[in-house]
């Protein structure tokens, strides 16, 4: 009987040490940056898709639509404000962005481009009044560290070991 929890704990410790070693290590490694090519949708009081997803040292282009009223696009975090004037020949509009701590104006641009090199949640806005409802209109930009994938390998390595030795 004891011997059976002595096992058990040896194969638990094993388990733990790769995993944490792994996830441990991968805080020194990044994932390949990638081009992240994105189309947000704004209307009335909501952004299509409300949460985008990237990881830390992805390059991100959002090309901004409206098809309503000229709406903002504020990331917080980032440095980055932009606005959409609806035309009615296209989806696309007018984009214009700016760099609001540089105190620049506002340029006109095909889409909004940055590096997303902090990780974190961080929110994005409408900031140009859009109705009544206008300060509900809010998403979320989520930017990832890519550990899990290495941390599933460290718990596959060490079950692997913890059973080679037990057995």
């Amino acid at each position: 009987m004891k011997r059976n929890i002595l096992l058990s704990i040896l194969f638990l410790a094993i388990v733990v040490i790769c995993t944490t070693g792994a996830l441990f290590m991968t805080s020194f490694t990044t994932a390949e940056p990638k081009r992240i090519d994105l189309i947000v949708y704004a209307r009335k009081y909501a952004y299509d898709p409300p949460i985008i997803r990237v990881n830390k040292g992805d390059t991100v282009s959002i090309n901004l639509i409206t098809r309503d009223v000229t709406h903002g696009f504020y990331i917080e975090g980032y440095d980055i404000d932009a606005k959409i004037k609806p035309e009615h020949s296209s989806d696309f509009g007018t984009l214009y962005l700016r760099h609001p701590s540089q105190g620049h104006n506002f340029t006109e641009v095909d889409a909004i481009e940055f590096v997303a090199n902090k990780t974190g949640k961080f929110r994005y806005r409408c900031s140009q009044t859009c109705g009544y409802m206008h300060p509900f209109m809010l998403g979320e930009l989520i930017v990832n560290p890519n550990y899990p994938f290495w941390g599933g390998v460290g718990f596959a390595i060490g079950t692997f070991i913890a059973t080679m030795l037990i057995f």
